[in-house]
This record gives C-alpha cells, structure tokens and sequence, in this order.
C-alpha cells in the first residue's frame, strides 16, 4: 500500500512534444494544447505557438527543435 501511494503523490510528466523536455502536467509553464483529444504540454509559449502552427509536423517527427 505504500508503494502505491508512494506512487500516486509523484509529480505526474509529459514531455514538451516541440523541444522533448520534461513537463510538470499540474503545472505546465508553456500551458496545454488540445489536438484531436489530446492534451499536449509545453514547456514554454514558444513551443506551445510552434506546435499549434503545425501539430502533425511535430507528432510525425517531420519538425523537431534542438535545444
């Protein structure tokens, strides 16, 4: 039972698709976009604006940003 909620108090993690850095999905800096019912999280406006330009690019792995 400790495991348990050992594991459900961890900070749950998405990744920025835009940039592939870590993002705290309770507290996104860059904010969400929702895509065809997805929920995408940012780790910064920018990404966030580059992914609304062109989602499929970014999830087809067409586009990537180098950070």
């Amino acid at each position: 039972m400790k495991q348990l909620l050992s594991f459900m108090n961890r900070p749950q993690q998405a990744t920025d698709p835009v940039c592939g850095m870590v993002v705290d999905v309770k507290n996104p800096r860059g904010g969400t976009f929702e895509h065809k019912g997805t929920t995408y999280y940012f780790c910064g406006k920018g990404c966030r604006l580059e992914f609304a330009d062109d989602p499929e690019g970014y999830l087809s792995g067409e586009k990537k940003v180098e950070m």
